[in-house]
């Protein structure tokens, strides 16, 4: 049986929000931003857990860690579209409404001193920013809509497909392909999962901080 990791997900989020914390002081130490962390659990769940702060105006950033794979250097970043809770439909976070976050900070390429221990500390990171709108403007302009993106995902579950789905608006060995964990994980969420290159390449995405 699959056992949901959102208990044990939520602690190594918790932890690596302590090294994220000792970091953004470096990463905007000449730049006029401030960063405040967000722990009200409305704006969480907005999408909002950074301020990210420069006099009148103000960003909302949402941090997302490639935690599953620890001490694995990615070349891609999922991004959710949709998941199971308790085997009823979600719409994920990319697609989602509801939430007003401006910027997404992918906090990839974590690497631990000790394999199997987040709390002897990091010797690799990586963060990169991505603006959402920038991001869907991207997705738009080579057909994949928000209409499409629904569309593609009810076809994934209506037709059972599983493992790694390619489109034909996407290069899937240099842009994305959506991927549907069916069989691995208990919230059996469907991802689109993008190149970072292509991101960078594109301007949607920039490295902040690589250690």
């Amino acid at each position: 049986m699959m056992k949901s990791k959102f208990y044990e997900d939520l602690s190594k989020e918790e932890l690596l929000g302590t090294y994220l914390d000792g970091f953004y002081p470096q990463i905007f130490k000449d730049s006029p931003f401030k960063v405040e962390r967000i722990w009200n659990n409305r704006m969480q769940h907005q999408g909002i857990d950074l301020l990210l702060k420069k006099d009148t105006k103000c960003f909302y950033v949402d941090e997302k860690a490639q935690l599953d794979y620890l001490n694995i250097s990615l070349p891609t970043f999922a991004f959710e579209i949709s998941y199971l809770k308790r085997t009823h439909w979600r719409v994920g976070w990319l697609v989602d409404a509801t939430k007003v976050t401006q910027i997404y900070f992918l906090i990839t390429n974590i690497c631990l001193l000790e394999k199997d221990d987040l709390s002897a500390g990091l010797s690799n990171i990586k963060i990169i920013g991505v603006y959402r709108s920038k991001l869907l403007a991207l997705l738009k302009s080579r057909g994949v809509t928000q209409q499409r993106i629904i569309s593609i995902e009810k076809n994934i579950r209506n037709n059972n497909m599983s493992g790694r789905v390619s489109i034909p608006e996407l290069d899937r060995k240099k842009e994305g392909v959506f991927y549907y964990s069916k069989t691995n994980k208990k919230e059996q969420p469907i991802n689109l999962v993008l190149k970072l290159s292509f991101l960078l390449e594109q301007n949607v995405g920039k490295v902040l901080f690589e250690l």
